[in-house]
């Protein structure tokens, strides 16, 4: 059998929603065509957040003043936070990561240059807090 299942019409994958679901929670992935528009895929959660946590190396920056605050931000990303401490500039950094998350869905992904950088806005959208914090800071 195939690693992946596909449905040539939606009507069809309408009709086989249990079994793609089915299909889906052992590992096999489901590609849905919709007349002359480009396949959807169906897989699991876990495995899509594995796929994109390879594409989304975090390096978090930090620096701290001499007032005692605490700046972090993400090299490359329009993403940052500052707090009174580390705990507090992590948590707004996540924070941050999720409006630059909501940001682009609802309005970067329609620009050319940023319409490819889908893949942290979807990772984001995936994870939990807790998730995303062991992604960007580690475990501690």
């Amino acid at each position: 059998m195939s690693q992946i299942l596909s449905y040539q019409k939606i009507t069809a994958a309408r009709d086989s929603i249990s079994d793609i679901y089915n299909y889906a929670e052992r590992n096999l992935v489901i590609d849905i065509t919709r007349g002359d528009d480009a396949p959807i895929a169906v897989l699991r959660k876990d495995l899509l957040i594995t796929l994109l946590q390879a594409s989304c190396v975090f390096e978090p920056k930090v620096h701290f003043s001499e007032e005692g605050y605490v700046s972090m931000w993400l090299e490359g990303l329009p993403v940052s936070a500052q707090g009174v401490s580390l705990e507090v500039a992590e948590f707004e950094l996540i924070r941050s990561l999720r409006d630059f998350s909501q940001t682009w869905m609802d309005d970067l992904r329609e620009y050319p240059n940023h319409r490819d950088n889908w893949q942290l806005p979807a990772l984001v959208r995936l994870t939990t807090d807790d998730q995303l914090h062991q992604l960007v800071f580690g475990n501690e």
